[in-house]
């Protein structure tokens, strides 16, 4: 499990400096009666005992202290999301994410003698495009009291405490979320089967870096192997991030590393993300996150050991499209129990891109077992569509995708596996064929009747 922030830490001068930001941002009335703070306890004493005893100037402290410092707070000391390097950004306008790709220009032959007819045709280019919306609305609440507040002036470790609390409940608790989810998608997308296996034996070293190298080497060039939605791309050197587990990393030296990635030790530590295993997920806090959404999967035991013996995965920059959409602070006194409530509002989206490369290095061969389509028949009038799914049953992470074929021009499937009766079409019987990407020899059938 990720590292918990030390509660204990005691940081005097930040609770200094955070006292006395306070005050320069203030309002007049809270500046002209709040002196600046020094790291002594007379000094502490003074400004709690103004603050404490003052319910405007309280009130503007506690609200400046969550809205304005907590976050340089958490930055500086408490527990960060390891995998926040990947975010993009944050988007304060709109819900959805477009992601566009631009295929390679179509070539042509020189001929002189059409070139007259065809000078003024238009050649559409082949663009592509995903969108992906936000997904991830939560909010997290915590509360002051003042009996906290009176305690938290008495010495420079109260305020520490208090600094911590608020911290700890409400941003550290938002990393903690961005980092379980993160790391689940990218679970899920192993699972599937999303990204390019390679084999690799991790108690053989000399071997598991010569693969290592190859796949970084490979990724270098224009392909379309490396990435779902197969279009021709590369991802330079400085742009692949190696994200290993705890474990692997342990046995591989940085130098044996960054060998495999032909870099200098200096360039690989900022290219290389430790994880604590790909199936490190902390299940029961998933469940409270993600369990309403229906395409929630829950994680088993035996799914998490095999994830956990994943060494690496490799992506390029560009993988992850992660964005904030919004992050907002609000505050409310309940004057009867005499408390604050405090809420974090974080609202995400997180996603993968079709188009940027990504491979995992496994430590046993992946096998597609068996492709069936559902449904096996299917009776369909002129002009009727329906709508097939593939079952891929793998072993050890092998990718799931198929092709759709038809073996009449009359009865026509889409990539996605929709079936289309033409007009054109014969009465009897077309099949429609599901054939893995993976291993073309296991395929599944569907049988189409046309009436």
């Amino acid at each position: 499990m990720p590292r918990k922030p030390n509660t204990q830490v005691t940081f005097t001068n930040v609770a200094t400096d955070v006292l006395n930001a306070i005050k320069n941002s203030a309002t007049t009335d809270y500046s002209s009666v709040v002196p600046y703070a020094t790291p002594d306890a007379e000094s502490l004493r003074e400004i709690g005992n103004i603050i404490v005893h003052n319910p405007a100037i309280r009130n503007e402290f506690l609200d400046a202290l969550v809205n304005r410092i907590a976050l340089m707070i958490v930055q500086s000391k408490s527990y960060r999301n390891p995998l926040a390097m990947f975010k993009r950004g944050f988007l304060e306008l709109g819900e959805t994410v477009e992601v566009t790709f631009v295929e390679l220009a179509e070539v042509f032959n020189f001929d002189a003698d059409v070139a007259e007819t065809e000078v003024e045709k238009k050649v559409k280019p082949d663009v592509r495009a995903m969108f992906t919306t936000m997904n991830f609305q939560k909010f997290y609440k915590a509360s002051v009291s003042s009996q906290m507040l009176k305690a938290a002036f008495l010495s420079w470790d109260g305020l520490n405490q208090l600094l911590d609390a608020i911290v700890q409940q409400l941003y550290t608790g938002m990393e903690y979320d961005e980092f379980q989810v993160i790391k689940y998608m990218l679970a899920r997308q192993i699972q599937a089967g999303r990204l390019y296996p390679v084999t690799v034996d991790p108690a053989d070293r000399e071997s598991t870096v010569a693969a290592m190298r190859e796949m970084s080497n490979n990724f270098t060039f224009m392909k379309t192997d490396y990435n779902q939605a197969h279009v021709h791309n590369f991802t330079a050197r400085d742009d692949q991030f190696i994200i290993i587990n705890t474990h692997f990393d342990a046995e591989m030296s940085v130098k044996v590393l960054a060998t495999a990635f032909n870099m200098t030790e200096a360039e690989l530590l900022g290219h290389r993300v430790l994880i604590d295993g790909f199936g490190g997920l902390d299940i029961a806090r998933l469940n409270k996150l993600l369990g309403d959404d229906p395409g929630y999967h829950e994680f088993g035991t035996t799914e998490l050991e095999a994830l956990n013996k994943i060494p690496a995965v490799l992506v390029d920059r560009e993988y992850f499209l992660i964005f904030d959409h919004l992050l907002e602070a609000d505050e409310r006194r309940n004057q009867q129990g005499l408390y604050w409530n405090r809420w974090l509002h974080a609202w995400k989206t997180f996603a993968v891109s079709i188009f940027a490369n990504a491979a995992m290095f496994l430590p046993a061969a992946p096998t597609v077992t068996s492709v069936t389509v559902n449904p096996a028949t299917a009776t369909l009038a002129k002009g009727a569509t329906i709508q097939l799914s593939a079952n891929v049953v793998t072993t050890n992470f092998a990718p799931m995708q198929v092709t759709w074929a038809s073996n009449s021009e009359h009865v026509t499937v889409t990539p996605e596996g929709l079936v289309k009766v033409l007009s054109t079409a014969s009465a009897g019987a077309v099949e429609i064929t599901a054939t893995s990407v993976f291993d073309p020899t296991k395929t599944g059938k569907c049988t189409i009747t046309v009436q």
